[in-house]
C-alpha cells in the first residue's frame, strides 16, 4: 500500500493541477479548483488508490488534505485489523 500522505498529495496534485506537498493542508476553502465535481473525482480516485470506500455520510466532511489522510488512515487500519482477525 502506498504511503498515505504522499498518495493523497499525489492525487490532489494531479486532480487540482497544482503542486500539493505531502503533509500539506490544501482544502476546498483554499483551492478554487476544488469544486463539487472535483470533490467527487478526488473521493473516487482515493478510494481506488487505497482500496477503500468512504461512508456516504463522511464524503461531504472530507474537504481538506488533513481530513482525507486521517480518514484513510482510519479506514486502512480497520481493514488491516479485519484481515488479521478474519
Amino acid at each position: 500500500m502506498p504511503d498515505i500522505e504522499s498518495g493523497v498529495a499525489e492525487v490532489l496534485s494531479v486532480l487540482l493541477g497544482r503542486n500539493v506537498p505531502s503533509g500539506g493542508n490544501v482544502g476546498k476553502d483554499s483551492c478554487p479548483a476544488w469544486d463539487s465535481m472535483k470533490h467527487v473525482e478526488i473521493v473516487m480516485a482515493l478510494e481506488a488508490r487505497f482500496g477503500i470506500s468512504f461512508a456516504p455520510g463522511d464524503i461531504p466532511l472530507l474537504v481538506g488534505q488533513a481530513e482525507l489522510v486521517r480518514k484513510i488512515r482510519e479506514l486502512t487500519a480497520a481493514t488491516s485489523v479485519g484481515r488479521h482477525n478474519g
